[in-house]
């Protein structure tokens, strides 16, 4: 077989560990650039060969994925929502026996499934990630039927912080994205729940928010940073989550600390003090030990969580519902809200194009939309209409667009400049 080949390699035995699965328009990239090489007598067949083997077309979305997901989820959820009825037609004891079971068979089956999939060469199944997911999900409802069976009530968040516990260290066993995914969301809600035990003031609940998103991007970065160096270079894949989800988080904490209302004294708790002090520490090490583009995606996340900060601090006795008396403080702080989650929306999408991640920059495109509309509605409307605030922040953005891409001709020119 020649580099210039697209047929997907024949179907090992078994799975080879150094065999990763890519997208198809990598992979043809990949192709080209192979073809090149070994006409620019760089490589030669054999190690074009090699290295083309080490790569499977695979796309992340598919509808099998999508559908099997949904699937895994509705069916995870459905058993919490089972053992929640208390399935009072059976003893306590034995609803315990009879999750436990159904998890432990869930694990099996998965763990069954992927060995059969490995063997025939499938590296990137979905139905093996839906059934890890799945399997992970059944572990909530062990432990919400244990704590039943105990006399625990339900509305606790350390019920919520173990399940989230024993599906990260299941994600990190089996090294399924799925069950990461799932687990990152679950310890997020934990904390955010936890410090809101404490006191239910806006500061209490943005903060929160943030400090999760920048210790979650914080830990997805060091994954990155550790793999370059050959020490969790298998864990990689295990980055994506942790900084997707904090991203998602920061973008939200500033969303709920700009909204224009009064929730409360500005108040903490030992839990949130703690998880914030953490969340630094995480993101110092991040500084110190990683590249730009690290420093820049934690630094993103850090400016995010002070915004939150400071917009949580910035509170009126009342909450503005009648915009057509807009104070003159008040209009002040919606105009530095709206130029605040601008700079951070827009850092994102940037950041998603240094990471080759669209996934960031469409979430933060969509956070930005629902920010402005939610904003033009909420506090612009006797000002501006929604038109002219999208018309507005579009202008600005397509300025920031502009400006971005110039600076991108220009690098490209000194570099060529330096290879001449």
């Amino acid at each position: 077989m020649t580099a210039s080949s697209t047929a997907t390699p024949s179907a090992p035995d078994h799975r080879d560990p150094a065999v990763h699965p890519v997208t198809p328009d990598r992979l043809q990239w990949l192709e080209g650039e192979l073809t090149r090489w070994q006409a620019d007598g760089l490589l030669g067949p054999d190690a074009a060969q090699a290295i083309r083997g080490r790569y499977v077309a695979s796309r992340r979305f598919t509808l099998a994925r999508i559908v099997l997901t949904l699937g895994a989820c509705f069916v995870g959820l459905g058993l919490v929502w089972l053992v929640a009825s208390n399935l009072d037609v059976m003893a306590p004891l034995v609803r315990f026996l009879l999750m436990v079971a159904i998890w432990l068979g869930l694990v099996v089956a998965s763990e069954l499934l992927a060995a059969r999939r490995s063997r025939a060469g499938d590296v990137a199944s979905p139905v093996v990630g839906a059934a890890r997911l799945l399997a992970a999900l059944a572990f909530g409802a062990v432990v919400f039927q244990a704590a039943q069976s105990l006399q625990v009530p339900a509305y606790e968040p350390l019920l919520v912080g173990v399940w989230g516990l024993g599906a990260l260290l299941w994600a990190y066993a089996v090294r399924g994205v799925a069950s990461l995914v799932l687990a990152v969301g679950l310890l997020a809600f934990w904390f955010v729940w936890e410090v809101l035990s404490a006191g239910d003031g806006a500061f209490a609940v943005s903060t929160a928010l943030a400090s999760a998103a920048l210790a979650m991007v914080s830990v997805g970065v060091l994954h990155l940073v550790l793999s370059r160096r050959g020490s969790l270079a298998a864990w990689r894949s295990m980055a994506a989550p942790w900084r997707e989800v904090g991203a998602a988080l920061a973008l939200v904490a500033l969303f709920v600390a700009a909204l224009p209302y009064a929730w409360g004294e500005a108040q903490g708790s030992l839990a949130l003090w703690l998880g914030l002090g953490l969340a630094v520490v995480l993101a110092g090490a991040c500084f110190v030990e990683g590249d730009r583009v690290d420093r820049i995606e934690v630094g993103l996340a850090a400016l995010a969580g002070a915004m939150t900060v400071g917009l949580s601090l910035w509170r009126f006795d009342e909450s503005v519902s009648d915009t057509a008396d807009l104070s003159t403080e008040a209009l002040a702080r919606a105009v530095l809200s709206v130029l605040a989650y601008l700079v951070v929306a827009s850092g994102y999408a940037v950041l998603g194009g240094l990471r080759d991640n669209s996934r960031i920059t469409w979430l933060a495109t969509a956070a930005l939309v629902v920010f402005v509309t939610v904003q033009a509605f909420a506090v612009f409307a006797p000002i501006l209409s929604a038109a002219a605030l999208f018309l507005v922040v579009g202008v600005v953005l397509l300025g920031t667009g502009v400006l971005a891409d110039r600076g991108r001709r220009r690098l490209v020119s000194e570099a060529k400049e330096v290879l001449s």
